[in-house]
Parts: structure tokens; C-alpha cells; sequence
């Protein structure tokens, strides 16, 4: 059984591991993270490419920083601090540009009155108004989503009284409600969404929609390098806090075990006690597993426990990711910029372009072409998928989960609350 000095592991080393390990070291807990590939980040990693450098399949543009400045202010420096002192900054973006299929093209201001004058002069005022309307209520939607798996665990249904359905208009899709707008160019964006999270619009929650709602409400923003000499190739480059949040892991004394896949969890009457490896077993005080829910179950986890779990796993699909692309332009950009190519039914083509020297690095995350992927999340299969996602304490004494297959969602900013979750629960459990 676990002794007091053993440690919590995290397993991967993706942002939710890298969350969930930040927080519960500084929180006093001795952690050891272990990530079967030889670099942290996950997905959100940087790789280097030939004849460019570093690039990322992250998104260019964040929306919603408020997560990575909650995650670095409870683990030590805060974000601004540590960035500054590595000689960058969160800067505010520029508008996303819109290229509809039939050649339209729509600059969309975050600023609510900007929006509609926008709308107003590109579509008509019906339109407009339905667009600023839709957006007043998708606030208050947020409101209720907020402590749903982003700010809070959610567990089961209890948690989604009748009234709150309705007020999410929980059988209603994101298809029926781009058709609500009555526009086609309007429609396409909202369907958009639903593929930007793998999913189908006809399949996907008119919650979803959401995302509009955050975008209006906090804004763009990407990375900028302060010392463009020191860092030439970092502006909108964000895995730029990958590696801040690597640096932080460093001075809380995670120690980290790359290439050093978990082979299964040690279960002793009922509990969760540690993990194998290659090397053999090590006692954990309690396990965060932050891998996908399918490896959890499947690989993990002993034959026979959590048969919640399993059947609730069982139910989900993994999200289909895009196929990402970089290429290299001649011509100086002069500022980060994203770009998303709808086609008539709303199935995106996104683009991010960032200055690097004396030219530009276009990332492109192309959802026509897009592959099931557990590591992205899971897929939407209507309202009750999203209790089928892993909750942060599955039932298994000892064990807890996090990752883009959480209830929160599977934007990069999401996977770090659902870190900050598995790290209370865990913290919780141990005092």
C-alpha cells in the first residue's frame, strides 16, 4: 500500500499532465510525471521543422487566457512575470478573417458593437440582430457551463436538472441552430464549430456554440517575442507556454521520466497503489492519468475493475482531427493572423500565419481531410455523450483523469482546467 512519501505520478505528459503536475507540486505533494515520448506538450508541442524551425499544430490564437494565468499564478510566478522574463508577452491579436465558398470575405471584430456594425454592412440588419442576439444568449449559457467541468467536476446527471437542459436547449443541435440565423454565410460559421471540436454539426450540442461567446468576451490574443533577435521564431508560436510550463515543472522539482511509457496500473482490493513500467512497479499515492480514456481502460486498467468506466468509454468516439500543414512564404507577415476558408456546409480550413525573420510560417489545420484521433478528445454523438467523457474521480479509489476527452472540452485552454480539477480532487483526497 502507499506510504505518506510516495509520490502522485501523472501519466503523459500532455497540457493537462503538465497542469495537474505544476499544481499539485507547489500544493507540497511530491510528483513524478511520466510521458512515453521523448518531449512534454502532447499535441501542443513544438516540432522542428527543416529549412523553418519550430512550429506548432497548437492553434496560433488563443481565446481564452484566463486559465494560463490562474495555472501559473497557483504554481509560482505568474504568467506575465514568467513570459516577460523569458523575453515574450500575451499580446492582443488581430480580427479573424473569414473566406466563405462563394468568394465572400468577413474581418470579425471581437468588440460586441463592432460586430454588429460588421454584420450590419456585410449582411443586412436582420441578420446582424439575430447574430448579436444569439451571442447575448450564448453568455448566459456560459454562465451555466462555467461550473459543468470547466471550474467544477462534473459527475453525473444529477448535476443537469430539467431546468438546466432547457436552458441549454440540450436536444437542440449545432446544425438546428446555425439554420436559426437564417443567413448562410452566418450558418457556416457557427457549423464550423462543431468541426473544429471533431465532430458533425448534426451530432454536436447548440451549446457549443459558446465558443462564440468566449471569443466576444475575452478577445484574441497570441504570443510575441519582446527580444525578436533572441527569438526570432517565436512570435505566435504557442507552444511557447508549452515550455514555460516545462521550465515551472523544473522548479517544483517534478522529476519527469521521458520515453518511459506506463504499462498498466497496480490495483490492490479495489484502489488504485501504482504503476508499471519497462523498469517494473513504483507505489504512488494516487495515479492522474491524463492519456486518453480508451488506452485507460484498455491498457491501464486490470481486466474487470471500473465497469463504469468501461461502459461509459465504450459509448465515445474519438474526435477527428485535422490534417496540419506548414509551409514557408518569402514575404514578411507583419503580424500573427488567422484565417478560416468555410466551404458551403461549414467545414473550415484554418489558417495561422506568424512572422519568422524575413518571412512567414503558415500553419494549416485542414478539416476536410481529418483522421479519428483519441489524443484530440472525443466526439460529440449528441447531448448524453457529453456524461459518457471520464469524470475527474472515475469511481476507482486512488485514481484520477484529466485530458482533451474531459467534460470541459478539449480547447487547449479547457485541457488545463481539467488538470487544475484531477490536481483538487487528488490534493483534496491526500491532506
Amino acid at each position: 500500500m502507499p506510504a505518506p512519501s510516495d509520490p502522485v505520478v501523472v501519466v503523459g505528459g500532455g497540457l493537462a499532465g503538465l497542469a495537474a503536475a505544476a499544481r499539485l507540486a507547489k500544493a507540497g505533494h511530491p510528483v513524478e510525471l511520466y510521458e512515453r515520448s521523448d518531449t512534454l506538450g502532447g499535441r501542443w508541442a513544438a516540432n522542428d521543422l527543416p529549412g523553418i524551425g519550430p512550429v506548432d499544430a497548437a492553434p496560433g490564437i488563443l481565446t481564452f487566457p484566463a486559465p494560463w494565468r490562474d495555472l501559473f499564478r497557483k504554481s509560482g510566478r505568474p504568467l506575465e512575470a514568467e513570459l516577460s522574463r523569458s523575453g515574450h508577452a500575451l499580446v492582443p491579436a488581430s480580427p479573424v478573417r473569414y473566406r466563405f465558398a462563394d468568394g465572400t470575405v468577413l474581418t470579425l471584430p471581437t468588440d460586441r458593437g463592432a460586430q454588429h456594425a460588421t454584420l450590419r454592412a456585410a449582411f443586412g440588419v436582420g441578420p446582424a440582430d439575430r447574430w448579436r442576439d444569439l451571442l447575448d444568449e450564448l453568455d448566459q449559457v456560459w454562465q451555466i457551463l462555467r461550473p459543468l467541468g470547466l471550474e467544477h467536476p462534473l459527475e453525473g446527471r444529477q448535476q443537469l436538472p430539467r431546468p438546466v437542459r432547457a436552458r441549454l436547449r440540450a436536444r437542440r443541435s449545432l446544425a438546428w441552430l446555425a439554420a436559426r440565423l437564417a443567413e448562410p454565410h452566418l450558418e457556416a460559421l457557427v457549423r464550423s464549430l462543431a468541426c473544429r471540436h471533431g465532430s458533425r454539426p448534426e451530432r454536436t450540442p447548440a451549446w457549443v456554440a459558446v465558443d462564440l461567446s468566449i471569443s466576444r468576451t475575452f478577445g484574441h490574443w497570441h504570443l510575441a517575442a519582446t527580444e525578436p533577435a533572441s527569438h526570432p521564431a517565436d512570435t505566435g508560436r504557442s507552444s511557447v507556454l508549452v515550455e514555460a510550463l516545462t521550465a515551472r515543472l523544473q522548479q517544483r522539482r517534478v522529476q519527469v521520466h521521458l520515453r518511459t511509457a506506463v504499462q498498466g496500473l497496480d490495483v490492490v482490493d479495489g484502489r488504485v497503489v501504482g504503476i508499471r513500467t519497462a523498469a517494473g512497479s513504483r507505489t504512488a499515492a494516487a495515479v492522474v492519468v491524463t492519456t486518453d480514456p480508451w488506452h485507460l481502460v484498455e491498457d491501464l486498467l486490470p481486466s474487470g475493475t471500473a465497469p463504469a468506466l468501461r461502459r461509459r468509454t465504450q459509448r465515445l468516439r474519438p474526435a477527428a482531427a485535422p490534417t496540419v500543414e506548414h509551409s514557408w512564404m518569402d514575404r514578411p507577415a507583419q503580424t500573427v493572423t488567422e484565417t478560416v476558408e468555410l466551404t458551403a456546409d461549414g467545414t473550415p480550413v484554418v489558417s495561422w500565419a506568424r512572422p519568422v525573420g524575413d518571412g512567414t510560417v503558415v500553419s494549416r489545420h485542414d478539416y476536410r481531410r481529418t483522421t479519428p484521433t483519441p489524443s484530440a478528445g472525443a466526439a460529440w454523438r449528441g447531448w448524453r455523450s457529453w456524461l459518457d467523457r471520464p469524470p475527474v474521480t472515475p469511481g476507482v479509489p486512488g485514481l484520477y483523469t484529466a485530458g482533451p476527452a474531459s467534460p470541459g472540452g478539449d480547447g487547449p485552454s479547457q485541457v488545463v482546467l481539467s488538470g487544475a480539477l484531477a490536481s483538487y480532487a487528488c490534493h483534496q483526497a491526500l491532506d
